[in-house]
């Protein structure tokens, strides 16, 4: 019988894969690690951090860019804008970020007009619960 066929038959040979030491060892130092962590969490419990109330600046700029131009503006005249406003340079993926921001219970904000052009959507309706 060939190697291949005695392995396709399952009476190969395993070779030491279920026989490894260190695992168990391992394994061992996990456990006790979880138990230790958990036994501090239980002493010590910690407070979940609040959710940052702010509205991040770069949004904010955003939308008064936006609120002032009155119109669709191009994202690169929009990044721009913003950072004159702002008074300081500002991060391309931030202005981005903030244009596809969707605040939780509200539509979105900006509606995409066509590529690469955003205006500020005409109305929002905070959904009732």
């Amino acid at each position: 019988m060939s190697w291949w066929t005695r392995r396709l038959s399952g009476s190969a040979e395993l070779n030491g894969a279920r026989s490894n030491p260190q695992a168990g060892v391992e394994l061992s130092r996990l456990g006790a690690l979880h138990d230790e962590l958990l036994r501090k969490a239980l002493a010590n419990p910690r407070e979940p951090r609040p959710v940052p109330a702010k509205v991040s600046p770069v949004l904010e700029t955003v939308i008064r860019v936006l609120e002032q131009a009155g119109d669709a503006m191009q994202v690169r005249e929009i990044h721009t804008a913003a950072e004159q406003l702002s008074g300081e340079p500002l991060l391309w993926k931030s202005v981005k970020a903030a244009l596809a921001v969707n605040a939780q219970g509200e539509e979105e904000r900006f509606e995409r007009v066509r590529r690469g052009y955003y205006r500020i959507r005409e109305y929002v309706v905070p959904l009732s619960g």
